[in-house]
Parts: structure tokens; C-alpha cells; sequence
């Protein structure tokens, strides 16, 4: 049997009518947020994922990939679909990760999609089963860049330590536009700094801290 991980509800709603027949797990999390710890999906996990979406527990949990990730081992091919950017790239990096930790043992296979949640496959490759966690240790724990061996990764895990500045480009470029009308400008910064792959919320945040005083 074969799981199809997606990087939201969108691409996944497209795998479902791709492959009716497999089953679909859009992988809901937005890891350049908030604080992190091992293990993956442990308890502690759950509640700085909670802490850093501004949401209970128990409603993290409810849209949480945690639960079925945890029956993953009656795979025996995973399949995963993400594009290439920052955003993307932490989350696959944490759900690599906890395979490792996991000790999944099936096929594990990448795919690169486009940034327009339409599930049009770019590249296909295979990963490796191991390296993911010091990988995660690395870059989560210790804040240090590290290489994964995977070029797709390795080019944009890097915006992640820009992202996680208290002052890097995004802030600077919102509060140098302030005076523009706010629906431009966050449809500007997502479209400037696509290879961060900023959602709408995450973009607002940055218009808002722009607004706060230096």
C-alpha cells in the first residue's frame, strides 16, 4: 500500500482525485513557527506546535497529521509532495525526521511540485531513510546550517535562519512600505519572497510587526 503526503489541504485535495484509490495525508504544519524538541509528535512536541499556532491542544490535535502518522508502518511506499521552498522544506525536514525516529522502513520517494498546490509533479527522486533526525538537531535545536545531501533542501533550509532573524528582508521591506494599502502589500511580499513560500497569515505578521515602534 502506498500514503501520499501532501504539504496542505489543497494538494491534497488534488492527489485524492489523482489517486482515489491510496490514501492522502495533507501534512498540516507550519514548522518555521514557534519553539521545537525531540521527539517528533511527543508530547511535549504537540504542545509548542499548540503554543506556536495560538491554539489549544486539543484543537491542534484535531488537524494534526500526528494520528495517522503513527500507523504509517502498514505502508510500504510513502510518497511525499512538496515544492521548494523554505516553508516546505522545514516541514518535510520534521516529517523525514520522525520516519527515521519512527524507523520506517518502506520506499520513501520525494515529489517536487509546483508552488500552485496543483500537484503537478516536477522531479521525482528517492530518499534516503536516515540522517533526517541529526539533521533536525542541527538546524531546530542547535540553530546551526547543516547539509541534508538533498540539493532541494540544501538551497532552501538557509531563508529558514533569515526568516527566524528579528530583523531580516521581510520585516525590513514591510515596514519601507507601510504607508501602502495592506491587501497590496501582502500580496507583494508573497510574491517578492516566493522562495520563502509565506502563507498569507504568515506574511501579515510581518506587516504587523512592521507597525510596531523600533
Amino acid at each position: 500500500m502506498t500514503i501520499r503526503i501532501a504539504n496542505g489541504e489543497c494538494v491534497a485535495r488534488s492527489l485524492q482525485k489523482i489517486f482515489p484509490q491510496d490514501e492522502i495525508l495533507p501534512f498540516n504544519e507550519a514548522m518555521c513557527e514557534g519553539e521545537y524538541c525531540l521527539p517528533v509528535y511527543g508530547d511535549a512536541f504537540c504542545s509548542m506546535r499548540a503554543e506556536a499556532y495560538g491554539v489549544s491542544l486539543t484543537d491542534y490535535l484535531k488537524k494534526s497529521p500526528r494520528g495517522a502518522l503513527r500507523t504509517i508502518g502498514r505502508f510500504g511506499r510513502a510518497e511525499l509532495y512538496f515544492d521548494g521552498d523554505m516553508f516546505c522544506a522545514v516541514n518535510a525536514l520534521t516529517l523525514l525526521a520522525f520516519l527515521e525516529q519512527e524507523g520506517y522502513s518502506g520506499e520513501l520517494w520525494f515529489n517536487h511540485i509546483e508552488q500552485d498546490a496543483s500537484a503537478t509533479v516536477l522531479s521525482r527522486f528517492p530518499l534516503p531513510k536516515i540522517g533526517w533526525v541529526a539533521a533536525y538537531k542541527c538546524i531546530f535545536l542547535k540553530k546551526q546550517p547543516c547539509k541534508t545531501g538533498v540539493a532541494l533542501f540544501d538551497d532552501a533550509l538557509p531563508l529558514f535562519f533569515a526568516y527566524k532573524q528579528t530583523d531580516n528582508e521581510l520585516l525590513r521591506y514591510a515596514r519601507k512600505h507601510a504607508e501602502r494599502e495592506e491587501s497590496a502589500l501582502l500580496r507583494d511580499i508573497m510574491e517578492r519572497f516566493r522562495p520563502y513560500g509565506l502563507s498569507d497569515c504568515a506574511a501579515k505578521r510581518f506587516i504587523d510587526r512592521a507597525k510596531e515602534p523600533l
